[in-house]
């Protein structure tokens, strides 16, 4: 489990490879935003909020569906990336700086996103902080990615984690393990009865997002995915990890050779290692009793 200042730190580490960071990761199925559109009821025009805009690849959806977007981001690259991505759409306007400490509207908004970084929110503020920036009945939608099993990989996948036990043995255990999407699905009805415990469920349960007063703060928990199959090379594989804080916490003098390691377990696995990856989106919606 992160604490508050490994969130910190750590959330600021994407500013430094910004480009390579919008080159290499993935973007989010248009349909996908789309379903959270419906189920928020919104229309163009509609006032919305995103933390951690990032590269501006969600930020870009919204804002081609006619949605006014405030954008925030504690990362100057990052929003100077999305800035080009939107070509200075006046439906979009930037903010620098972490959402915790942000200062915005209670009530302001009809929606608020976040896609792969509501995790570097500090839960012990940022679920309250989102319910009141809401309307009632205001919706709440994230996004991210997981890995899901893969035969193909399985074995590659094994000797990946070893090789990090041996070079970040603090982190290797906060990669979530490949599960099925019926098993996450399953996981989520456990606990749909609090939002943050099902997207802490969602993003491995190692994040530590869940908190009690959630459960009192959004309500009409729904997710679905859209799941993608392909295969990456060891030049792809190499690219995407060093845009992951995981790059960051291996020691700078031991990353040539993580990273020559790294390639002799794709080489040995044929050179190409194949994955199964689904789009995650978690909606709710604010309860009316916490208004």
């Amino acid at each position: 489990m992160r604490s508050r200042e490994d969130r910190l730190r750590l959330g600021q580490v994407f500013d430094g490879v910004a480009e390579d960071y919008d080159a290499v990761r993935p973007g989010y199925p248009p349909d996908l935003v789309d379903a959270a559109l419906a189920r928020g009821a919104l229309e163009a025009g509609a006032h919305v909020l995103e933390i951690g805009a990032g590269t501006g690849k969600l930020t870009e959806l919204l804002a081609m569906r006619g949605l006014e977007v405030d954008a925030v981001d504690p990362g100057p690259n990052m929003l100077a990336a999305a800035r080009r991505r939107v070509a200075d759409d006046a439906r979009v306007r930037f903010l620098l700086g972490r959402f915790e400490e942000v200062d915005l509207v209670p009530g302001a908004y009809d929606a608020v996103f976040s896609a792969t970084a509501f995790h570097w929110v500090d839960p012990a503020v940022g679920w309250r902080k989102t319910a009141s920036l809401l309307r009632p009945d205001g919706l709440l939608a994230l996004l991210s990615h997981r890995f899901l099993p893969d035969e193909g990989s399985s074995g590659a996948d094994a000797e990946f984690r070893e090789l990090l036990r041996r070079y970040v043995p603090d982190a290797v255990d906060e990669i979530p393990p490949r599960q099925s999407m019926e098993t996450l699905l399953a996981g989520v009805d456990d606990r749909r009865d609090n939002a943050s415990a099902v997207w802490d469920w969602l993003m491995s349960a190692k994040h530590g997002l869940s908190v009690p007063e959630a459960a009192d703060l959004f309500t009409d928990v729904e997710v679905e995915a859209r799941v993608e199959e392909g295969e990456q090379t060891a030049d792809e594989l190499r690219a995407h990890f060093r845009t992951t804080s995981l790059w960051f916490r291996i020691d700078p003098a031991r990353r040539e050779d993580f990273e020559r390691e790294d390639r002799a377990v794709i080489e040995r696995h044929g050179g190409r290692i194949r994955f199964s990856m689904a789009a995650v989106l978690m909606t709710a919606r604010r309860s009316r009793a916490s208004a």
